[in-house]
C-alpha cells in the first residue's frame, strides 16, 4: 500500500459514518461525503474517490500471497464491473461540469443562447445522473468485498 495510515484513516472514516452525513467525535468531525454532498458533482467525485480507495485496497489483498485465490477471483470479477462503471461517471462528470461552465458563462449572452446551454446542461446533469445509479452498485459490491476481506 502506497500510503497505509492515510489508507487506514479513510478507511476507518468510511466505516463510521456509512449511514449518516456526518459523525462528530469530541472536536473532530467526520463526513460521509456521499452523504454530505451538496451538489451533484460532488456526489460524483465522493463515489469516485470511494471507487480509487477501494481499489487501492484491493489491490493490496490482490498481491496479499496469503489471500485465497477465490477470493482474489472474486475481486477481480467485481472489479472488471466497477471499473467500466467508474470510467463512465468520469465522463459524464466532465461533461456536467463543461455544460455548466457553458450555462454559467452564456447568462449573459441572447435568449436562444442561452436556452441552448439550459438544454445542454440538463441533458448532462441527467446523463450524470444514470451514471452515477449504475455506477454505485458495482462499487458497493467492490466495497463490501474488501470490507469482508477487513473482518
Amino acid at each position: 500500500m502506497h500510503h497505509p495510515l492515510r489508507a487506514l484513516a479513510l478507511s476507518l472514516a468510511i466505516a463510521a459514518t456509512p449511514a449518516c452525513a456526518s459523525l462528530q467525535i469530541g472536536e473532530t468531525r467526520l463526513e460521509n461525503p456521499a452523504a454530505a454532498a451538496r451538489t451533484l458533482d460532488q456526489r460524483a467525485y465522493a463515489i469516485l474517490n470511494a471507487y480509487a480507495a477501494v481499489i487501492e485496497e484491493a489491490t493490496d489483498i490482490v498481491r496479499d500471497p496469503a489471500a485465497p485465490i477465490s477470493f482474489k477471483r472474486a475481486l477481480s470479477q467485481a472489479e472488471r464491473v466497477a471499473t467500466p462503471a467508474a470510467e463512465t461517471l468520469e465522463i459524464a462528470v466532465v461533461a456536467y461540469i463543461r455544460a455548466r461552465g457553458d450555462f454559467e458563462a452564456a447568462s449573459g449572452a441572447t435568449q436562444p443562447t442561452l436556452e441552448r446551454a439550459a438544454t445542454a446542461l440538463t441533458i448532462a446533469a441527467r446523463r450524470l445522473s444514470e451514471a452515477m445509479q449504475a455506477a454505485e452498485a458495482p462499487i458497493s459490491e467492490l466495497e463490501d468485498l474488501v470490507g469482508a476481506r477487513r473482518g
